[in-house]
């Protein structure tokens, strides 16, 4: 499996750290590049026929925290600064990464590993990436998370 590219999804949970790690370790290892993305799902409210998008300065001070996130995971990456890189996109989380994937040799993620009702509601982006991506997909679970 090549392992020049690889993508590490992060939502700020303790999984998706975890997952970061393990991504950080194959990049350093095989001497690749990774890229760390945080995905921002706008809300939107729905009241009756009528549609209310996320208000603009919600926007902004939520990118401004994602990105303030992104530096604090970065510190913590062994992959040299040269060959790391730090994307935050405005959309649905899966389609974002999926859409990307094709730049990439892997992508390393975590899952939450719900079943049953939550899983159900929640969705899996982990799933519908996996089903969706146009590279591997490394789903790493955290140990402590069972």
């Amino acid at each position: 499996m090549k392992t020049h590219r690889i993508l590490a999804p992060v939502d700020g949970s303790e999984t998706s750290r975890f997952a970061l790690h393990e991504a950080d370790a194959l990049a350093s290892q095989s001497g690749g590049e990774l890229t760390m993305m945080f995905v921002h799902q706008p809300a939107t409210v729905h009241l009756m026929d009528d549609e209310f998008p996320e208000p603009e300065e919600t926007t902004e001070f939520l990118k401004a925290t994602a990105r303030s996130l992104m530096e604090k995971c970065a510190r913590t990456c062994i992959t040299p600064e040269t060959n790391r890189r730090v994307v935050i996109e405005r959309g649905s989380p899966a389609q974002a990464i999926i859409e990307h994937s094709g730049e990439y040799d892997l992508i390393v993620m975590g899952t939450h590993g719900h079943t049953g009702l939550k899983h159900f509601h929640l969705g899996s982006v982990a799933e519908r990436v996996v089903r969706g991506a146009h590279c591997d997909v490394l789903v790493v679970k955290n140990k402590d998370d069972t």
